[in-house]
């Protein structure tokens, strides 16, 4: 990826959009460190979009085997029934 400062970016915008839509993103910086990084539009709706749960990424790793602890995991409520800190002292 190839980096650009600001000022020279704006001279060439119209290079850098041509180059990331053609699948190359473009990095831009200020002040010598990095600010922007330009993609095209269907690259950045390519992207996961959030990140997988610690149940997804032990059933990858571990394999089907494991599948029934994955859903115990899933299932668990992790302490959202507990009252709030603090909330048991009188005032």
């Amino acid at each position: 990826m190839r980096s650009y400062p600001l000022h020279e970016a704006r001279s060439k915008l119209s290079t850098l959009i041509e180059r990331a839509l053609k699948g190359k993103p473009q990095r831009v910086t200020r002040h010598g460190k990095e600010a922007v990084i330009i993609v095209s539009e269907a690259d950045w709706n390519a992207r996961p979009k959030s990140a997988p749960t610690l149940a997804d990424l032990f059933v990858k790793t571990i394999g089907a085997d494991a599948q029934g602890f994955a859903d115990v995991l899933k299932r668990q409520t992790w302490g959202k029934d507990k009252p709030s800190l603090g909330t048991d002292f009188a005032e």
